[in-house]
């Protein structure tokens, strides 16, 4: 064998083995120990619709001179399963002169179930909660949905839409069998089931709802946890790797350059600024509303789900959402209950809200608040004189939060039950003890 004989052996040996090894390689299929899927980390979804956030914040009952009230939320979402499904037709506005009596005494009739929300409400948002069959709606705003017994005949009986500040009322028709059955299974054990109400004339043009008797309700105090601050700052900046970061006394700046986001971490506040948006773009209060509720959607900042529509100015393009428990509304002077948006012209322009949530409900020993009855806070509005009793519109229990340390130093938030009134949209304290002097601060 000579020497060029052997290289070409050699040599197709070596590509051989190189096939051979490619091949090994390329069809190796290790035994892996199986992967206990158990250990996966789930990620919460955090994304609320139309129906998840606009929601009634009571149900008022009449019938034979007497009223009944519930905010429990678990009756409420059932009532809203039973309107979600009826289906809606020949909307139409209903003059108040045709009715042949006086706005309030239309709304507030014996007979009827008032269904009410924290504030108005665009209808060309709200459809697509109910099933409304006509083509074209009108556009129209409003604050209470509202059923009538004596209504209840034919086949088709109507179902209004009030919006109680501007009196203006719309009809949509429902087939009354479905009608029937809403009121057998909701209004005709109301008197039963629920705390009665006494009616107070405020004025011409309003009447409020207070219960008779006082209030039993918990005192809760709840551990926090808190939202990821690297999302906020995602969401609110087009370039976050840009995004300076510097200490400050009350926490954290964050900018670049134009926009300012600071974190108050005395309060667990976000406050954020965009001053080149500030001059407003009008648009519809459907699409501001929606655009709302879509901008918290994006950095999933709903906080466990306990926040609910409150408030809405279109001409200041601004929108707030409040932190509900247990069907009641919080409040706290420095803003650690609220969701407050305003919009420019192309973005947002301001956004400040809470960064933490609450998290689980420590049990509490003696827990039991019993609060004045509604016919006491009447008489003490009434009784200060720096409290204009006319302009008052809505009077509600609340809880007031609160934040603290408990013995090892975790933050805990206590929810104390309150008295509060509203006027314009400002919430304030019913002044029963003295250090409190009527505090006109105001709770937006």
């Amino acid at each position: 064998m000579n020497f060029e004989r052997a290289k070409s052996i050699i040599l197709i040996i070596l590509v051989g083995t190189s096939i051979f090894l490619t091949w090994s390689i390329w069809t190796y299929e290790p035994e892996y120990d199986q992967f206990d899927q158990s250990n996966y980390i789930k990620i919460k979804s955090d994304v609320q619709i139309v129906s998840d956030v606009i929601k009634p914040v009571s149900i008022l009952f009449h019938g034979n001179g007497q009223h009944f009230q519930t905010s429990n939320p678990v009756e409420i979402d059932e009532m809203e399963k039973e309107f979600a499904q009826w289906r809606f037709s020949g909307i139409k506005e209903v003059s108040v002169k045709r009715l042949q009596r006086k706005f309030d005494d239309f709304v507030h009739e014996d007979g009827s179930v008032e269904i009410e929300f924290s504030d108005d409400i665009p209808i060309a948002l709200y459809k697509t909660v109910l099933n409304i069959t006509d083509k074209e709606v009108p556009g129209f705003s409003f604050d209470r949905i509202i059923i009538k017994q004596k209504d209840l005949s034919g086949n088709e009986s109507p179902v209004y839409f009030v919006s109680y500040d501007q009196e203006k009322i719309y009809q949509g028709l429902v087939d009354s069998k479905k009608l029937r059955n809403f009121m057998d299974s909701f209004y005709r054990d109301s008197y039963d089931k629920h705390p009665e109400y006494t009616a107070e004339t405020i004025s011409s043009k309003r009447t409020l709802f207070v219960p008779e008797k006082p209030v039993e309700i918990k005192r809760l105090e709840y551990y926090i946890d808190y939202l990821d601050i690297g999302n906020l700052k995602n969401a609110l900046f087009n370039y976050p790797k840009f995004v300076r970061q510097e200490s400050v006394s009350v926490g954290e700046e964050y900018t670049d350059g134009t926009r300012l986001m600071t974190v108050n971490k005395e309060n667990y506040l976000i406050s954020y600024i965009n001053p080149a948006q500030k001059s407003k773009l009008f648009g519809s209060s459907s699409d501001l509303l929606q655009k709302s509720i879509d901008f918290i959607n994006d950095h999933a900042g709903w906080e466990n789900n306990n926040y609910r529509f409150a408030y809405m100015s279109e001409n200041e393009q601004r929108v707030v959402f409040r932190l509900f428990v247990n069907g009641y509304p919080a409040f706290n002077e420095s803003g650690m209950t609220e969701i407050e948006q305003i919009w420019g012209k192309e973005e947002i322009y301001s956004y400040d809200r809470p960064y933490f949530s609450l998290d689980s409900v420590l049990p509490s020993e003696g827990a039991v608040v019993i609060l004045p009855s509604g016919k006491e806070v009447l008489n003490k509005l009434k009784s200060k004189d720096n409290i204009d009793f006319k302009s008052v519109e809505d009077i509600s229990i609340g809880y007031k939060l609160n934040k603290s340390l408990d013995s090892k130093l975790v933050t805990l938030v206590t929810l104390e039950p309150t008295w509060y009134y509203r006027i314009g949209d400002k919430w304030f304290i019913v002044p029963f003890e003295e250090d409190t002097g009527g505090d006109q601060s105001g709770l937006e």
